[in-house]
């Protein structure tokens, strides 16, 4: 499948310019929280059967995207067993944390350690530049003034449409929306899936979050409600269809078991918006420094193999929809 070029590919990739382990050297303690974060997620484990541990599971019987309950095992990363969907290919896990048993997504360390990366000026500027990228599209379609955005993490975005639209912002995590917040941002942190908004919104934004939420269709029909008529729907996804998730498998960076539960590519990205206009999309991050040390039985993430150029295209890999990241627009008719 072939998507419309971006400009993400050239300006805020470095994946496929320098080796992993030139790259993490630019940011400050980066191996040290990532080390941190695999620890962090050991704690969710039976130490005897190395799966989640069942008192605070809950286990899915049918895909959470289109209901079948035609499913196969893929592979187990961090202890939850990856499904793919037989029906609508979707990549899931069978099990989810139970929220009631276990406020993960409100306190999990693991959210702070995220916000550490986020605080890292090469990242924020990086980041600063995709969103000015990214709204140089949706200003195509439409006049934003108001935005919806969850998943705002410590605020990063946040901070950088604030400069020219208003935005309130949605965290579960706790000490994330404390930074938010402190930072002079509304956040919300009620159900999204029940949440009730005091207006309506030109757009709504989800970077990088939709893979955590559990209940995604109750979600998008619940904050639909307080999208305008004609107003546009974006997500940033990391994506299903990637190169890396192919050759790599559970070794890929966007399975991480408690809390990527499920993996979208357009396709299924479609199917959650069906009730939408789609307007674009294009994937970017072609991940070809991870794929060649993993060719080169290096550590994926940390190893300093030189990049693979004579045998993989890494334009060519974003171009075909195979990059890890995709970014879509949609809008309500």
């Amino acid at each position: 499948m072939s998507m419309q070029n971006s400009k993400l590919e050239d300006l805020y990739s470095l994946s496929s310019k320098i080796s992993c382990k030139e790259m993490w050297s630019k940011v400050k303690n980066y191996e040290a929280i990532a080390v941190s974060r695999d620890q962090e997620l050991i704690k969710y484990l039976d130490q005897y059967t190395q799966r989640v541990k069942s008192n605070i599971a809950i286990i899915r019987d049918k895909c959470p995207l289109c209901d079948s309950k035609d499913f196969k095992f893929l592979f187990v990363k961090h202890g939850f067993d990856h499904m793919l969907c037989n029906n609508c290919d979707l990549i899931f896990t069978l099990q989810i944390i139970d929220e009631n048993k276990l406020k993960y997504m409100e306190s999990g360390k693991e959210g702070d350690l995220y916000g550490d990366l986020k605080k890292d000026s090469i990242l924020g500027d990086f980041d600063r530049k995709k969103f000015e990228i990214v709204f140089e599209e949706l200003e195509k379609y439409s006049k934003i003034k108001n935005i919806f955005d969850f998943g705002s993490q410590l605020g990063s975005f946040l901070d950088w449409a604030s400069e020219k639209y208003s935005i309130v912002g949605h965290e579960y995590h706790a000490s994330l929306g404390e930074i938010a917040q402190s930072k002079g941002h509304t956040v919300l942190s009620d159900n999204l899936a029940t949440i009730k908004l005091d207006r309506e919104y030109d757009l709504i934004t989800c970077w990088d979050y939709l893979d955590h939420v559990t209940n995604p269709k109750e979600t998008i029909r619940n904050l639909s409600k307080y999208l305008k008529k004609g107003g546009l729907f974006f997500f940033a996804i990391n994506n299903r269809d990637s190169l890396s998730g192919r050759v790599m498998h559970e070794d890929s960076p966007m399975f991480i078991g408690p809390h990527h539960t499920m993996h979208y590519g357009i396709k299924q990205l479609k199917l959650l918006m069906k009730d939408y206009e789609f307007l674009y999309s294009y994937s970017y991050v072609s991940e070809l420094n991870w794929i060649s040390n993993w060719l080169n039985f290096k550590n994926p993430e940390f190893g300093d193999s030189p990049l693979l150029f004579e045998l993989l295209d890494p334009k060519k890999i974003t171009q075909l929809g195979m990059g890890i990241k995709v970014n879509a627009g949609f809008r309500k008719i």
